[in-house]
């Protein structure tokens, strides 16, 4: 008998642990060949009278199966696959996908279609949600170059397989300088300062090298670990050089994978095509879909924003000009700056401190936000114990409203290699609602990618690893609690940046309340809570000195948004960095840092968009005052908040959603406000 595709089969909820490599290819082909026969025949029976259930619904259906697939392999690239087969199988699947996506957008039948049924008399009545499914997609015809000539489409679609090559090749260099860079420790002494947590991780990786001692990688999470809390300052600066000159001429492996000449290939290739688009540079594209109306108005936020923080960043500077030199540092550095933040953090509110994440086991947190959830947003949230998954850490919960399934959420917990070393969320599939009235279920998928847990050792959660659950668990509910019918509407996916990081960030806020992690609080082991001071003392005490980070996030979006403002200019990207850090010398990098070749936001999606993190904090923060005004346990509050912002989907814009929940205009100078800095 032969084997049946699981990736052709109809399924509620994917057939994870079923999929093999070379399910891969013969899925994608078929989908892609049905596909294009269906359209064929839309075009045929549509072109003169277009109508939308025959036109719109149907070529929905056909963009959701493929997304679905395309997704499901996107997921299980990251967390597990078969080796080189399914690399290979991965690889041609992404092709297939590219060129058939290509060959979609410059369909100029197809086009013509949706014009003719946009200008209809009938579409005079559609509501507004209709309409504006029908502006997205000829926005993203526009965008795909349809009016252009042949010979400019030609062009066009070289940059933009070029593009995509360079940003492969840009991560690949970086994927490759991180591993090629590893330090052993030996000596228990050079680690000290690091947590046991920490410690027992880097162990663990020691053994499964097959060495003893300690072994730190090149990722995020050590890098933060190691600058923050590494009381031996030459491991410090060792790390730096290692994690800041990657992929470079700089650093231990100078030269062997530059991303340099890369990275000024593929900034001038993006320049191209957004000039051929008919846009003055590339960031002025990328505002096409975002609530930013030019490059200057986000140029001058990220300016004012920087402004407001100044006087913070000198303030902590001063404040630990006394610390650095008792601890004999004349000269104090970038690899400086965290640790001794920390060490006068922990003199002046040490105490609030310590011990803080026995408070916040992995478990009941989850619980209890699950728990939140439900009373907030008048849903339930039910684990499910039977389901197929990519391994046996999966979880899976079940979201429903008045008895009825309405979405799922799976998460995953830890990290494990091959998945990137930073959280995120995927959303493999948006709700839908199809001619006949059948509904397809959203899903997410939450990778907190937090640091395994040692054999014997609880799992507790530190402020930031909150930070990161509560922020991927907004990004969840923004995908399942929509009530949009319409596909192109419905998934976070479908989001500009600007709107796509609101919910993130709006749950952070969550974790700044003290009154909520009161409630939040149970000790690990005997359930005991923290009084309101302890909470308002440890709050405090995380806020201090906490300006570093901020200021990297303002030297990470202004970077990104003026290199791809400024093509053209003469500059160099290097030239680019040291000029926005001139605006916030706070950070003091070093001349040899090349900040550029290893900065991933360049190549994975979020090019001149990094300022939409701090942009939606301000949003965040603007809509959580109802409630800091109403009781953040408000039910009343929660209800209204989930119909105005998530009902929606992107139906309207994140502004008019925010101004019905506030119940008035936002104000004028609203970017104006301070918020703290998310995480990103």
């Amino acid at each position: 008998m032969p084997d049946i595709n699981p990736l052709l089969q109809r399924w509620d909820l994917p057939p994870w642990s079923s999929i093999r490599a070379e399910h891969l290819i013969p899925a994608v082909e078929q989908i892609m060949a049905e596909n294009r026969q269906v359209i064929a025949d839309v075009i045929t029976t549509q072109s003169a009278v277009p109508t939308w259930d025959d036109l719109v619904l149907a070529v929905a259906e056909t963009d959701a199966r493929l997304d679905e697939v395309m997704a499901i392999i996107a997921t299980l690239d990251t967390v597990q696959h078969d080796g080189d087969a399914w690399r290979r199988a991965s690889a041609v699947c992404a092709e297939l996908q590219n060129r058939y996506l290509a060959d979609k957008s410059s369909n100029l039948a197809l086009y013509r279609a949706y014009q003719t049924l946009a200008q209809s008399a009938i579409a005079l009545n559609f509501d507004a949600p209709r309409k504006a499914v029908l502006e997205k997609i000829l926005r993203g015809f526009r965008l795909s170059g349809i009016e252009l000539s042949a010979e400019q489409r030609g062009n066009l679609a070289k940059l933009n397989h070029d593009i995509g090559l360079l940003q492969s090749l840009f991560l690949h260099n970086l994927d490759n300088a991180n591993a090629a860079w590893s330090k052993r420790i030996a000596d228990a002494e050079h680690l000290k300062g690091l947590n046991q947590a920490t410690q027992d991780r880097l162990a663990e990786n020691a053994r499964q090298a097959g060495h003893s001692g300690w072994l730190l990688p090149l990722d995020r999470d050590t890098c933060h670990q190691v600058l923050t809390y590494a009381e031996n300052r030459a491991l410090r600066e060792e790390y730096f050089a290692a994690y800041f000159t990657r992929a470079s001429d700089q650093g231990p492996h100078a030269g062997q994978f530059d991303n340099e000449p890369v990275l000024a290939l593929l900034l001038a290739q993006r320049h191209r095509k957004a000039l051929l688009l008919g846009y003055e540079n590339f960031a002025q594209l990328s505002l096409a879909n975002r609530m930013a109306d030019s490059t200057e108005h986000v140029s001058a936020f990220l300016r004012q924003q920087v402004a407001l923080e100044t006087p913070r960043f000198e303030a902590d500077a001063r404040a630990i000009a006394p610390l650095a030199a008792e601890l004999g540092l004349a000269d104090v550095q970038a690899w400086d700056h965290l640790f001794l933040a920390e060490k006068l953090r922990q003199r002046n509110l040490g105490t609030a401190l310590k011990n803080l994440r026995s408070y916040f086991p992995f478990d009941g947190t989850l619980r209890r936000l699950c728990l939140f959830s439900e009373r907030m947003f008048g849903i339930q949230i039910v684990e499910q114990n039977l389901f197929e998954r990519w391994h046996d850490e999966v979880r899976l919960f079940e979201v429903s409203e008045h008895g009825q399934v309405i979405g799922h959420i799976y998460l995953d917990p830890y990290h494990r290699q091959p998945a990137p070393d930073f959280a995120w969320t995927a959303t493999p599939r948006n709700r839908r609602v199809d001619a006949e009235g059948r509904q397809t279920l959203p899903i997410a998928i939450l990778h907190a990618n937090f640091a395994p847990v040692a054999e014997g050792q609880p799992g507790v959660l530190n402020h930031l690893d909150l930070r990161v659950l509560f922020h991927e668990f907004g990004h969840c509910l923004h995908q399942v609690l929509t009530r949009s019918p319409h596909y192109n509407l419905s998934g976070v996916s479908e989001f500009g940046r600007d709107t796509a990081e609101f919910a993130g960030q709006f749950f952070e806020l969550w974790c700044q309340s003290p009154a909520f992690l009161q409630w939040l609080a149970a000790h690990h082991q005997s359930g005991e809570g923290l009084s309101e001071a302890r909470i308002k003392a440890a709050l405090a005490a995380i806020k201090q000195h906490s300006s570093w980070e901020t200021a990297y996030l303002l030297l990470s979006a202004s970077f990104d948004f003026e290199l791809h403002c400024c093509q053209g200019d003469g500059r160099s990207p290097q030239q680019v960095f040291e000029d926005v850090q001139q605006t916030l010398a706070h950070l003091k990098m070093p001349a040899y840092a090349r900040f550029a070749n290893g900065f991933d936001y360049l190549a994975t999606g979020y090019e001149a968009s990094v300022y939409a993190y701090k942009w939606s904090g301000v949003l965040a923060s603007e809509a959580f005052k109802r409630f800091d005004k109403h009781w953040v346990f408000n039910a009343q509050t929660g209800r209204a908040f989930r119909e105005a912002v998530f009902a929606p989907g992107d139906a309207r814009s994140l502004m008019v959603s925010l101004e019905e929940f506030l119940g008035r205009p936002l104000a004028g100078d609203l970017f104006s406000t301070d918020v703290t800095s998310p995480v990103v």
